[in-house]
C-alpha cells in the first residue's frame, strides 16, 4: 500500500529516526531524509541499500534557516510528489532554567518546532501535488496538557508544546485538501534493532516502549482510507526516571 510513495524524514541519521528510513524503505517507500553529519548519511543509505531499498541522505541543521532552505531546494529539485512527511527531529534538553546556557535553550526551540515548521512550509508545494499525502509530527509526551512527568527542560517542553499546537492548526487547514496531519505523543521510548518484535509478554509500566510499536502506529495511519484522518494518537508508557525509582 505504501510502495512507490515518496518520503522525507528529518533526523535520519541515527535512532529512531534511522529505523524510520529503514522501515519504510522495505515497505518499497522511496526514502529522503536530512541529518547533520555525513557519516551518518552514509550509515543509513548503507543499511538501506544493503537490503535492495532506495534512500538519499542530504546534510542539514534544522537549527539554520539557510540550511532549511538548501536542503528543501535539493527536495524539490526531484521531479516527484512528497507523499509522506515525518517531522522526526528535535534536539532533547533536560535539567532546570539555573544549569542550561542561552545557547542550548535556542537551539533547542529551533530544531524541535521553528525548523519543522519552516521546512513543512518550503515543502508543501510539493506535498499538495500528490493525490494522498501525510504529514505525521513525532511530537511527545512532553506535548501534552499537564504532562510534568519527565526531566526535559522547559524549553524541551515549550518546544513540544508549540509543536503541538502547529500540528493541530495544520491538520484543520490542509484538511480541505485531503492532505492528513497527525500528531503522535509518545512517552520515552527505546529503539532495540530493525528486527527485534515488539515483546508481547511484558507487563503495561514495567519496561519503555518499543520504538516498534510507534512505527506499527504510524504504519496503521499511513495505510487507512483517505476518508479516515486520525488527528493524534497519545500512548501511555513509563519514563526512565519511573524504571528507576
Amino acid at each position: 500500500m505504501l510502495r512507490g510513495k515518496r518520503a522525507v524524514i528529518t533526523g535520519g541519521g541515527g535512532g529512531f529516526g534511522q529505523a524510520l528510513c529503514v522501515w519504510l524503505a522495505r515497505e518499497g517507500v522511496e526514502v529522503s531524509f536530512s541529518a547533520r553529519r555525513i557519516d551518518d548519511i552514509e550509515k543509513t543509505c548503507g543499511i538501506i541499500a544493503a537490503e535492495g531499498g532506495r534512500a538519499k541522505g542530504y546534510l542539514c541543521d534544522l537549527t539554520q534557516p539557510a540550511s532549511i532552505s538548501h536542503f528543501s531546494s535539493q527536495l524539490l529539485s526531484v521531479d516527484k510528489p512528497i507523499d509522506i512527511l515525518i517531522l522526526n527531529a528535535a534536539q532533547w534538553l533536560s535539567g532546570t532554567m539555573d544549569d542550561q546556557p542561552d545557547a542550548e535553550i535556542i537551539s533547542t526551540i529551533s530544531s524541535g518546532l521553528t525548523g519543522s515548521i519552516l521546512l513543512t512550509q518550503a515543502l508543501l508545494p510539493e506535498i499538495r501535488r500528490s493525490e494522498s499525502a501525510d504529514i505525521v509530527s513525532i511530537i511527545s509526551a512532553c506535548g501534552i496538557a499537564n504532562f510534568t512527568d519527565s526531566i526535559a527542560h522547559p524549553a524541551f517542553f515549550a518546544s513540544k508544546h508549540g509543536l503541538s499546537g502547529f500540528t493541530t492548526k495544520l491538520a484543520k487547514q490542509l484538511s480541505k485538501e485531503n492532505i492528513r496531519v497527525t500528531g503522535l505523543y509518545p512517552p520515552d521510548f527505546e529503539v532495540t534493532g530493525f528486527d527485534v518484535p515488539v515483546d508481547n509478554l511484558s507487563r503495561m509500566g514495567e519496561r519503555l516502549m518499543n520504538g516498534r510499536s510507534i512505527w506499527e502506529t504510524i504504519r496503521f495511519v499511513l495505510t487507512q482510507p483517505r476518508s479516515c484522518h486520525i488527528g493524534s494518537i497519545c500512548f501511555q508508557g513509563p519514563t526512565r526516571e519511573d524504571l528507576r525509582e
